[in-house]
């Protein structure tokens, strides 16, 4: 008797700890809408356009060089509202470049970035969102080229 009063009690345990732990359907969680990494349509890589620079760098923070004159700037600014979020499951090779984009001494986004070869398109990751990508055209990605070779040769 005290056996089948142990079991009953403790499976109504149980289930009063799973029930308790499940989460409201209606309850949903509040976004910042002014937040610099986030689009209306949540299909572009917005990236807020008042950085100050940007800095590349190849695995483990070798040959890091940074842009933040006005014209570079400025092409990273079309680069970045120029792509698109691609969709399905990603499964990629390590990135050939990590980036920081500066807004000011406290604040930086990182990114992951695949560069194409001439012709074709790139590739960046948000460094917080592994399973998503964003994609550039051949003509972003030759953009792309230039700036980086530009300084890296």
């Amino acid at each position: 008797m005290k056996k089948i009063t142990f079991v009953a009690l403790s499976l109504a345990f149980m289930f009063l700890f799973l029930f308790g732990c499940q989460s409201k359907e209606n309850i949903s969680t509040a976004t910042n809408v002014n937040s610099p990494s986030l689009s209306e349509n949540n299909n572009q890589l917005s990236i807020d356009n008042h950085f100050t620079s940007v800095s590349i760098s190849k695995p483990k923070g070798f040959n890091k060089i940074t842009f933040d004159d006005k014209e570079s700037l400025k092409a990273f600014q079309d680069i970045f509202s120029s792509a698109v979020k691609e969709d399905g499951i990603v499964d990629i090779a390590a990135p050939e470049f990590y980036m920081d984009i500066v807004y000011d001494k406290a604040s930086q986004q990182s990114l992951f970035l695949w560069l194409g070869e001439k012709g074709q398109r790139s590739t960046f990751m948000k460094t917080e969102d592994t399973n998503t990508i964003y994609t550039v055209s051949s003509d972003m990605t030759d953009k792309l080229i230039e700036l980086v070779e530009s300084r890296f040769n």
